[in-house]
């Protein structure tokens, strides 16, 4: 009867770890949105609000499907020009899981895993992020990422 029930009891708190895990990750999911037209993408982040720097001149955003030459690319894109990329004014968005790959290619650089960036064919694209104010009239969203260029 006591192994019963401490079986019992520890499915119960397995099953219980369990769903605490899974409501994080549904949080999360839900913190962020984002709504692309043509080359304009809105984003409403609360983590990214929490993080932004005015200093940000530049922001870069990776595609999931990127691949090590298009890594290569990167680094060698960042440090041929050490004066108007460096981690003091330059955002690198990515994919929570590649938040690794590029610390090893951007070293030094903030880095901040968004997980719904849309970047459609291209793999690695530049471009400015503005914080929204009122006078924008999107009241649902705070940044404003206009894609420039493909690197």
């Amino acid at each position: 009867m006591k192994t019963r029930i401490l079986l019992m009891c520890l499915f119960s708190m397995v099953l219980s770890t369990t769903y605490a895990q899974i409501d994080t990750r549904q949080r999360n999911v839900i913190k962020t949105k984002i709504t692309t037209v043509d080359d304009i993408s809105h984003i409403q982040s609360k983590e990214l609000k929490s993080i932004w720097k005015p200093s940000y001149i530049h922001v870069i955003a990776i595609n999931k499907k990127a691949s090590l030459k298009d890594f290569i690319r990167l680094n060698k894109y960042l440090t041929e020009a050490p004066l108007l990329y460096n981690p003091q004014n330059t955002l690198i968005i990515c994919e929570e899981k590649m938040v690794e790959w590029v610390k090893e290619v951007a070293t030094g650089y903030d880095i901040f895993p968004l997980h719904t960036m849309n970047l459609s064919n291209e793999m690695i694209i530049e471009g400015t992020m503005v914080p929204l104010t009122s006078k924008d009239n999107t009241p649902d969203y705070d940044f404003k990422f206009t894609k420039e260029k493909n690197i």
